[in-house]
């Protein structure tokens, strides 16, 4: 089986390294439109993990060679993106109560004390009183604004490196 060069999917290496901000715009969607218009596969390798946010539709993190993750940024996004912490003493009964009280379900449970709630408009002051009456203790409330960096940090054990 042969393999035409047009297949094969192209490489870029920090394509917007030393570009002006107007420079990596143009360049940011010069590669969006190879994508989405042309339909090529761009492998985009960069340690500026803002930028690859903005232009990747999937992720793969490599930490000393090793692929820990892979998948797409929308799915990144929302285990990691913005969202309301609740700290609980039983997330069930918690997420029965988000359902039942206050009316959503754009929530997850992480664990059997820890959800995250992805209905920005939501009053803290609603969601800590539905815990309160519902019998569920509140031991953390707050809002999580993770980016790709945070990630990054998270899942390589990267805490304090410069």
């Amino acid at each position: 089986m042969s393999m035409v060069l047009r297949d094969i999917p192209k490489l870029m290496d920090e394509p917007t390294n030393g570009l002006d901000p107007i420079g990596i715009a143009e360049v940011r969607v010069f590669i969006r439109r190879l994508c989405g218009e042309q339909g090529k596969t761009i492998l985009l390798s960069s340690h500026i993990l803002s930028e690859i946010s903005l232009t990747a539709d999937d992720i793969g993190i490599i930490d000393h060679g090793v692929l820990l993750e892979e998948e797409s940024l929308s799915e990144l996004e929302s285990r990691n993106g913005r969202h309301i912490h609740l700290g609980v003493s039983d997330a069930a009964q918690a997420a029965r109560l988000l359902e039942t009280v206050v009316h959503t379900e754009r929530f997850r449970i992480d664990d059997d004390r820890n959800l995250r709630v992805f209905d920005l408009t939501l009053p803290p002051e609603l969601l800590a009183g539905a815990m309160v009456k519902g019998g569920v203790s509140l031991y953390d409330l707050h809002l999580c604004e993770d980016t790709l960096e945070d990630h990054f940090r998270r899942i390589t054990g990267g805490e304090g490196i410069a």
